[in-house]
């Protein structure tokens, strides 16, 4: 059998020492993908947080809105009412002249 060397044990800790570093290299790598990633995630759940607030604004505007126009419908039903009554009054007066 084959003597190991010490030249053959250093150049095998040499091949380890670079195929570690290039590890490194690419841990280091994937730290940062990791760190924007949650950076990312972070702006994208401020966002996420923004947009359902102005959701929830929407919202009440809307119901705020509808209940507007649920009252001036009241109110327009009201006024037709009126409107309906005053001319039946009216007409009412000149054929009570008419006749009397």
């Amino acid at each position: 059998m084959a003597e190991i060397t010490n030249e053959m044990i250093w150049q095998a800790i040499k091949e380890l020492a670079d195929q570690l570093q290039q590890t490194n290299g690419q841990v280091e790598r994937l730290a940062k993908q990791v760190q924007q990633t949650n950076e990312q995630v972070e702006q994208l759940t401020k966002q996420v947080q923004q947009t359902n607030e102005q959701v929830e604004q929407l919202t009440k505007q809307v119901q705020q809105t509808n209940e507007q126009v649920e009252q001036l419908t009241k109110q327009s039903s009201t006024n037709k009412r009126a409107s309906r009554t005053a001319h039946q009054t009216k007409f009412n007066k000149q054929t009570n002249k008419c006749t009397g």
